[in-house]
């Protein structure tokens, strides 16, 4: 992954800001690259479309908690906790954005596809994770797919209710890890 140039960087940030408040179809590109302050041109040069810019912010902001979960400390308790704390801040940074592009992708298969594709490493990572910790003993085995629905479902679901009430979740991580490891530990 390269690093950002600031075009790159003010373009992500216009396109996150736009998308925020008009959702994917209402943000136009000419609008991105005017807030920028490039030529609608230079976003398609630097990205190629809009989805695909959305993409790059996704798999932008996820890349501290791919690092985390790619390369497991051997401490799960507190792996877990590093996991949680970078998951619900950016779930808290991307807002009710997150959603609102959930929604979306549904309808817009440019959309899905561009997302599918930068949330698919973090996937295989996540689950890399999990087996990890499972093959060292320290978590049950069997399917990877439900230890990650258990560990993070709470963490969307409380982000969901705090977008609806437009408050940060008040989920407390410490009893989340512990009820977890309760359900899950080997």
């Amino acid at each position: 992954m390269h690093l950002l140039s600031s075009t790159e960087a003010r373009l992500i940030e216009a396109a996150l800001d736009l998308l925020g408040e008009r959702g994917y179809k209402g943000a136009t590109t000419r609008e991105i690259a005017a807030r920028a302050g490039v030529a609608e041109v230079t976003l398609f040069r630097r990205f190629g479309s809009k989805a695909r810019l959305l993409a790059e912010a996704v798999r932008r902001a996820g890349a501290a908690f791919k690092e985390v979960a790619a390369h497991p400390s051997g401490d799960l308790r507190a792996d877990l906790r590093t996991l949680a704390e970078l998951y619900r801040g950016q779930l808290q940074r991307g807002g009710a954005l997150v959603f609102v592009m959930a929604s979306e992708a549904a309808r817009e298969p440019e959309l899905r596809r561009a997302l599918g594709e930068a949330l698919a490493g973090r996937l295989v990572t996540v689950a890399g994770f999990f087996k990890y910790y499972q093959a060292a003993g320290e978590l049950r085995g069997g399917e990877t797919a439900a230890l990650i629905h258990a560990f993070f479902g709470p963490l969307i679901a409380a982000s969901l209710f705090g977008v609806a009430l437009e408050r940060a979740p008040a989920l407390d991580l410490e009893a989340h890890i512990e009820g977890f490891l309760r359900g899950w530990s080997a």
